[in-house]
Formats: structure tokens, sequence, C-alpha cells
């Protein structure tokens, strides 16, 4: 289902069942589940987005841990494959000693113009054409199963022309940070549902 971008609604309709079925085994088995803050260092890492179930009205995120259709969540992003570029790998780094989680999702030319070969002779191009667009977010703990997160800024690095240096750009109102202790017209929040350490499932975001 390429992360829910070719899903179904019957495809959907299947996936939040197994999510609502992994929910209640965490609860019944009073493990998988996170307390927080306690167990902040669970999320420690980098995940990678398996499915997202993007404009639908309760949005279900899933992700495994070092692993029309767009991004989705409450600010969906660019569709996944459009003539002039294609979404690959998407990644959540959590780094929660300093209380921040970057997301990180990496941009390609579209399959013609790499088809083309005109990308490797140009002067000074490296063999990777990739993008890579990280956004980093800070976090509060909301609940004991909830994280309440605001963007802070974020940056795009260019593989093909790595001696440029990443163009880094703010993400906050006029550049004061936001409080994200409380809930506000620019944090969001993201209710972690399962976690086995290899596997996350939340509900938000």
């Amino acid at each position: 289902v390429d992360r829910g971008s070719k899903a179904t609604p019957l495809d959907n309709s299947k996936i939040r069942n197994l999510g609502e079925k992994l929910r209640l085994a965490a609860l019944q088995e009073g493990g998988w589940q996170l307390k927080l803050p306690k167990d902040l260092a669970t999320l420690e890492g980098r995940w990678k987005l398996l499915y997202t179930s993007g404009r639908l009205h309760h949005k279900l995120g899933g992700f495994v841990n070092n692993r029309s259709a767009s991004l989705g969540g409450v600010r969906s992003g660019p569709p996944l494959d459009s003539p002039i570029l294609e979404v690959g790998d998407i990644y959540q780094v959590y780094r929660t000693q300093d209380s921040q989680a970057d997301t990180v999702v990496q941009l390609r030319p579209p399959k013609w113009l790499r088809e083309t070969g005109v990308l490797s002779k140009l002067p000074f191009a490296g063999e990777n054409p990739d993008t890579e667009l990280k956004l980093t977010q800070k976090f509060d703990v909301a609940t004991s199963d909830t994280l309440r997160f605001a963007f802070t800024d974020g940056q795009v690095a260019s593989r093909l022309f790595e001696q440029l240096k990443p163009l880094q750009f703010p993400m906050t109102l006029l550049g004061f940070p936001v409080d994200t202790k409380v809930d506000g017209p620019f944090t969001d929040t993201l209710v972690t549902t399962y976690c086995d350490g290899d596997l996350r499932l939340g509900i938000g975001g």
C-alpha cells in the first residue's frame, strides 16, 4: 500500500482494525505501552514510516524502528509521486535527551529525469541525486501516552551537490519559540497506542 498512498478504503479498514487489536492487546497484557515520561528512552533513535492514513479524520500512523496520496498528518505534505519529485523513505528520529524529534524525508528527482542520465553529467555532481528535508520539533509530555510537539526549524541538504551547505530555515512565527507545555494553535499531539521497541503505532500529528 506504499505507506497508505495506494490503500483502498478496505485496506485502511483492515489496518485500522489491526491497530485496534494491538492497542487492546497492549492494554490486556499491561505491556507494549508507553508510560511517559518514564519510558521516553524507548522512543530514542530512528523510526521508519510504514503507513499513514493521511487526511482521514482520525490519523493512524505506524513506524518501525530503524525502518490523492500525500505525506498526510494535520499539515499534509507533497504528493508521494509527481512529475517534479518523488518522496522516498520517511523517518522520525527521536533525541529524547534534548526533547526533540526530527522528521526526515528523502526527496528524489522523478524517475523520468533520473533515467535521462542528465543529473550524473552535471558539473561537481555526486552519485546520489537525492535531497534530504529535515523538520525539527521540540516536544513535552502531555499525558502518560501522549507527546505534544511544535516545529522549531528545518533544513534542506542536497546529496547531489554535497559541497553546498544545508539550507536552514525557521519554522516558528516571527522567530518566537512555541510553548509545548500547553495546547495551542501551533502544537500537535501524538498518542502512542502500541510500542514494542520495533513497531510503534500512533494517532494524531
